[in-house]
């Protein structure tokens, strides 16, 4: 058997990965972290500890190695986007000991945590991205809005880090300069966040696994509507309620693009997401490298299981291709949940079979 540790194992993404590796069928023991000791309780992993924040590097180290020696731990899988980067490092620096990771690159991680540096080598490559501007001056905020904005509408203003590595988030569409400036102030922004034309179009995530530069399995999905959106002055939080699997050969093929343009040999898992223009055609808008994505529990219900591949990637050092890598998922299915509730996997023709009142069917 086994032993496969989780950090981050009492948050969604950490949960939704025990979740998809418990439904694989094989015999894992599960070991869990999380810095959050409210957070304990919620883990599914066989047993959990309580370690400090990854930011504190060497008391981060030292947890992991005591656990990994108390539990034999074979196989490490981060979850959060800092202990992303802080197990890179001590993968680079050959401080994991006998664990076993899949994690791309330091220097890609680099460019993925940095939707700046992103940005400019999508572009660099061709493909299709917002106009971003990087915010380093208050002047830089006011031309934002004579560059950017498309008619009367707003500019998209954001973070250009990932949560926890400088300001990821803090996104919010500004109808005028002086509420940018107002928000850039209040998160000390300048140099750290960027603005973005604002783009109306469909909300889409293409998931994608490599091996060494091989694409092993893939799949696109496309977000409905969100937990709590009136938490958020966007209406968008960072998780989705209602997401479908969706069939996009273009879609696909601009996330390879996007993926090999950070990282020309990748591996491990990448998932990068996109917003429709005004014709609805898809920008790249982020990568996400070494992580999947919090519901990721949804592609393994709807038929790949990528928690699984990433853990036999570690453990085996390499892997083939899952039949057609492109073709893993079927289109139509959705997933619905929100706090408290679900989550369930419905199909298209599920909906049919409830009754409406007082209204015409659809």
């Amino acid at each position: 058997m086994k032993t496969v540790l989780i950090t981050g194992s009492g948050g969604p993404l950490g949960v939704n990965f025990s979740r998809s590796l418990r439904a694989s069928g094989e015999d894992l023991r599960l070991i869990g972290t999380d810095a959050n000791r409210w957070h304990l309780p919620l883990s599914l992993c066989d047993k959990t500890y309580c370690i400090p924040l990854a930011k504190s590097r060497e008391a981060y180290k030292n947890a992991l190695s005591e656990i990994a020696e108390k539990e034999s731990v074979d196989i490490l899988i981060p979850t959060h986007p800092v202990e992303v980067r802080a197990i890179a490092e001590l993968r680079d620096a050959g401080a994991l000991g006998a664990m076993k990771t899949a994690l791309p690159e330091t220097a890609v991680l680099d460019i993925s945590d940095d939707k700046a540096k992103t940005q400019a080598m999508l572009q660099a490559a061709g493909l299709p991205v917002p106009r971003t501007k990087l915010l380093c001056t208050d002047d830089d905020v006011r031309e934002a809005f004579d560059d950017l904005r498309v008619g009367d509408g707003p500019v998209w203003v954001r973070g250009a880090g990932a949560p926890g590595l400088g300001i990821g988030g803090a996104a919010l569409p500004c109808r005028s300069a002086g509420v940018a400036l107002a928000w850039v102030e209040h998160y000390d922004g300048l140099g750290r966040m960027a603005a973005s034309e604002y783009l109306p179009g469909s909300n889409l995530s293409w998931m994608a696994l490599y091996s060494h530069g091989t694409l092993v399995a893939s799949g696109s999905r496309e977000r409905l509507e969100y937990v709590l959106p009136h938490v958020s002055p966007s209406g968008i939080t960072g998780a989705p309620a209602v997401s479908r699997t969706i069939e996009s050969p273009e879609l696909a093929a601009l996330g390879e693009r996007a993926v090999e343009a950070i990282a020309p040999k990748p591996h491990g898992v990448f998932f990068v997401d996109f917003k429709g223009d005004n014709e609805d055609r898809p920008r790249i808008t982020e990568i996400n490298g070494g992580r999947c994505g919090t519901t990721i529990h949804f592609y393994t219900e709807a038929g790949c299981n990528f928690p699984h591949l990433l853990t036999r990637l570690a453990s085996d050092g390499a892997l083939a291709p899952l039949g057609d890598p492109r073709s893993c998922i079927a289109p139509g299915q959705y997933w619905v949940r929100t706090l408290d509730c679900g989550p369930a996997l419905v199909r298209d023709s599920d909906f049919n079979g409830y009754p409406c009142a007082g209204m015409e069917v659809t």
